[in-house]
């Protein structure tokens, strides 16, 4: 009888072992197909933004190229090149889960100097960056749309004393973006069925890639709007 209840235990703890893996292995599986899909569903949204975001991008930028030819400007050839040295970045280098801040930088201070072509010596844009690792990783194109939307809204060529001030700042794990530029209603007013397109679809990327690590924050008077972004995060 005691060998039989030992083999009937063994028999029992066996198969249920055996079970239990099925049912681990199982659920595993489960688990597995719905980060699988979570994840294909972030990445589809990331990239359903981005595609809004480059055409916008690109539109904005055919503009200045189409007011320089009307005007005859010199400049207009070496503003196709540099526009040109632009779009490759957006379209290809910034196709990947992210960029480092050296990079990005340097796509900032072009975008500036593409759109000086257009802008007058008045104009005043400053760009200061304090930058502890150039390494430093971001999510590609979160920025650049928020410098677009100074010079689209900022600079105005019939607006006296026009400005835009941009800093950066980067130390240890910690991100701060900060633009300002000169602001009236009349300027948004202007295009208001795609006023503020680039902010939006930012807002939504940075609720995807930086869920509870980041702050963003928009401050407007009735002189000046105000943008402020901050990143928090062990990726680096």
């Amino acid at each position: 009888n005691t060998k039989l209840i030992l083999i009937f235990s063994a028999f029992l703890i066996g198969t249920t072992f055996i079970k239990l893996s099925e049912d681990w292995l199982y659920f595993n599986s489960l688990e597995n197909k719905r980060l699988k899909f979570e994840k294909l569903q972030t990445e589809t949204k990331l990239s359903a933004l981005r595609s809004q975001i480059n055409p916008h991008f690109l539109f904005n930028s055919l503009n200045v190229i189409f007011a320089l030819a009307l005007e005859k400007k010199e400049d207009t050839p070496k503003a196709i090149i540099q526009l040109s040295d632009i779009l490759r970045y957006v379209i290809y280098d910034s196709n990947t889960a992210r960029v480092t801040l050296k990079n990005e930088i340097i796509l900032i201070k072009n975008y500036i100097e593409f759109q000086k072509f257009r802008h007058q010596n008045s104009d005043q844009i400053t760009f200061t960056h304090s930058i502890a690792n150039e390494n430093f990783l971001i999510y590609p194109m979160l920025l650049l749309p928020l410098v677009e939307n100074s010079f689209k809204y900022g600079i105005k060529g019939d607006i006296e004393n026009t400005f835009i001030n941009l800093n950066i700042t980067q130390t240890n794990n910690e991100f701060h973006f900060f633009i300002e530029n000169n602001y009236s209603d009349h300027s948004v007013k202007e295009d208001k069925e795609h006023s503020g397109l680039g902010i939006k679809n930012i807002q939504k990327n940075l609720k995807i890639v930086y869920p509870k690590s980041h702050l963003f924050e928009i401050k407007k008077t009735e002189t000046k709007f105000m943008v402020s972004l901050k990143l928090f995060t062990n990726e680096n």
